[in-house]
């Protein structure tokens, strides 16, 4: 299944490992309740802890993970780089984590309740991440400016929808288009990994993404 899922990654920019993660929920669940505990339900805003797993090394217990840690070892892209938990409530719009040419920068995240369409799933554009897909310039200008540009809202935008059951880890590369609407109040565990460079290039887009995932503030959450 490994493979399939590592094709998947590579030629649509994401993947589900279906229950992977239920055996460390238990986990996972203890790290959420010290890290940001006493989140009232139905919260009015989000709110994140960032550098979860230097806080609490439950978070490490993704990297037990076989079916994730497979997938990770066979695409080189081992490397921790940081991890967050977050209570997010609404939408989040159309957006990339950020876009590099060079490298692989992957994002996995676990959502603590059940979330469809209706409910703030994540949305992905399958291929949006390849650099020659075509979907820079034009093509995002007009789907960040989806409601007067082409009369949709965010949720009305052709794209995958991921369901996903507490325990799914969902596998995207950064450079990925993704959102989410419709959005209850619901939490996310999330950690960021990357390739080692091998090229100058590629150590040169390793050092933004760090600069942008700790110092810029652009990062968003979905």
């Amino acid at each position: 299944m490994t493979d399939r899922q590592a094709l998947l990654l590579q030629q649509y920019g994401f993947c589900v490992l279906r229950g992977a993660a239920r055996p460390v929920m238990a986990q996972l669940e203890g790290a959420f309740e010290r890290l940001l505990p006493d989140v009232p339900q139905g919260a009015g805003e989000r709110r994140t802890r960032f550098h979860a797993a230097d806080a609490d090394e439950r978070m490490n217990e993704i990297l037990r993970v076989p079916e994730l840690a497979a997938l990770l070892e066979g695409l080189g892209a081992g490397t921790m780089i940081s991890s967050d938990v977050n209570v997010l409530v609404g939408d989040s719009f159309w957006h990339s984590d950020g876009f590099y040419d060079e490298g692989l920068y992957l994002r996995a995240v676990i959502y603590g309740e059940p979330v469809d369409g209706s409910s703030g799933a994540l949305r992905v554009i399958p291929g949006s991440h390849r650099p020659s897909s075509g979907w820079q310039g034009r093509p995002v200008r007009l789907l960040m400016q989806h409601e007067t540009e082409l009369a949709l809202r965010g949720d009305e935008i052709p794209a995958t929808t991921l369901d996903s059951e507490p325990g799914d880890v969902i596998v995207f590369h950064t450079n990925i288009l993704h959102s989410a609407w419709n959005g209850r109040q619901r939490r996310q565990w999330a950690w960021n990994f990357a390739r080692k460079p091998t090229t100058v290039a590629e150590s040169r887009e390793l050092s933004r993404y760090v600069l942008n995932r700790f110092v810029s503030g652009t990062v968003r959450f979905s």
